[in-house]
């Protein structure tokens, strides 16, 4: 007697844990891209001692990302992959336009509950890809005055709209300096302006 209620203590418990099981609903992921008008400058320390102005400039950016959701409805970890520039215009004698391009990899925490903002914050790592200097009608390649890696960080805001489309903005805030010369330091920040496309959810 006390085996047959134990199997059916067993047998309700098992049922009870498929079922709630399969009202839990299942992790689910989001992928698409985002692209955007950006405006950064490369914040040389060692402007502010010269005869040189600084100017922001401004470049198109963006990246595809996934969003795989860690607590239900509330958290997410965002991944993407893409393409930045980062650059600055210095007017002194001569006028000189710098550029940066990067193939960056953020890692965000996504919170998906203030209202119909989704707020989001993390650290991203950046590759360089090239670096061009141009004064007049002379570019140079100065890749060597840069370091290959840059760590950064990103907060930002981002909202859903019909049709599958996102709209959002960032700042991208240097975190290491990204100048190999020894007479200054350089920590790039970055605004984005964006939309996006939701592919898949």
């Amino acid at each position: 007697m006390k085996f047959t209620k134990l199997l059916l203590i067993c047998c309700l418990s098992c049922t009870s844990y498929v079922v709630f099981a399969q009202d839990q609903p299942k992790k689910r992921k989001e992928v698409g891209f985002i692209v955007g008008l950006q405006r950064s400058n490369l914040d040389y320390n060692q402007i502010a001692t010269t005869n040189v102005s600084e100017e922001a400039k401004t470049n198109i950016g963006g990246s595809f990302f996934l969003n795989s959701r860690l607590i239900g409805q509330l958290l997410s970890i965002r991944t993407e992959v893409g393409f930045y520039s980062k650059g600055g215009t210095y007017r002194g004698g001569l006028v000189d336009e710098t550029n940066l391009s990067y193939v960056a990899a953020p890692a965000l925490l996504l919170q998906t509950k203030i209202a119909f903002l989704k707020a989001y914050a993390g650290p991203q790592m950046g590759f360089l890809i090239t670096a061009k200097s141009k004064t007049g009608n002379t570019e140079q390649d100065v890749k060597n005055s840069f370091k290959t890696t840059e760590l950064s960080g990103i907060i930002g805001a981002e909202m859903n709209l019909p049709l599958r489309l996102l709209a959002g903005v960032r700042y991208n805030f240097g975190i290491t300096d990204v100048s190999e010369i020894t007479q200054g330091t350089s920590r790039p920040g970055l605004y984005m302006l964006y939309v996006g496309l939701r592919l898949h959810k």
